[in-house]
């Protein structure tokens, strides 16, 4: 038995346990995949404007700054405290982009055909503007959800007032696609999303074996890596 083999085993049977104590946290297979805080982009090279626009940084499609995610549509701000709230650490991403329009911003994570995922994340919206929008919806295997969080006080931007959502979805494939879109191609502001997290429901005849969370957690490997070796081709 080779080391990768030992490793994967290892950490399967060590999933398999916490997974069978209903106390145990189910962990974010977001997190997991791409590293701890990347559900709530927190990782990647935050570079914000100059000026009275420090607290955020426009991403163009394709950007590969925010670790873990891919940038579409016309782009997507990525925001900072503390000029911008944040419903987990100092980032939030706003679907809207400042100089271009409506955006997307996706993320992959390794799955188990069949089994059954939640996913939960929170929205914000600001108000005061005409053109800014609040509505947006995401998707993710075999289900979706659209989403208007409440606009929050009229330009107030720090204090922007969060709401949590959550799904269930089943896997259609070894990778789910878990993708944001604001529905308003026009907008340059909203809605903002932030503390994406997808977990482990259920699979198939109950809690998964040590070989399926070793499929799993080799999958995860592989997604990291092929994004690591991404960002070092783009750097």
């Amino acid at each position: 038995m080779n080391n990768l083999t030992k490793s994967l085993s290892a950490l399967a049977m060590g999933a398999s346990l916490a997974l069978a104590g209903s106390a145990q946290a189910t962990p974010n297979l977001i997190d997991a995949t791409y590293g701890a805080g990347a559900g709530s982009f927190e990782l990647g090279a935050f570079t914000p404007r100059g000026g009275g626009m420090a607290n955020f940084q426009s991403l163009s499609p394709g950007a590969s700054n925010l670790i873990g995610w891919t940038v579409g549509g016309y782009g997507v701000d990525w925001l900072s405290t503390p000029a911008y709230g944040a419903r987990d650490g100092v980032h939030a991403v706003d679907l809207g982009y400042y100089v271009g329009g409506g955006g997307s911003i996706a993320t992959s994570i390794a799955t188990v055909v069949g089994a059954t995922y939640n996913l939960t994340f929170s929205a914000a919206a600001v108000g005061g503007i005409p053109s800014y929008k609040n509505a947006g919806h995401v998707s993710a295997g075999s289900g979706g959800l659209a989403f208007a969080p409440a606009f929050s006080a009229d330009n107030d931007f720090a204090n922007q007032v969060y709401y949590d959502y959550s799904f269930d979805f089943t896997a259609l494939s070894a990778l789910t696609v878990i993708s944001f879109s604001a529905d308003d191609s026009s907008t340059s502001y909203g809605p903002i999303i932030d503390r994406v997290s997808a977990s482990l429901v259920s699979v198939p005849g109950g809690i998964p074996e040590p070989a399926t969370w070793a499929f799993m957690i080799l999958g995860f490997g592989l997604i990291g890596c092929t994004q690591r070796a991404r960002r070092a081709l783009v750097a």
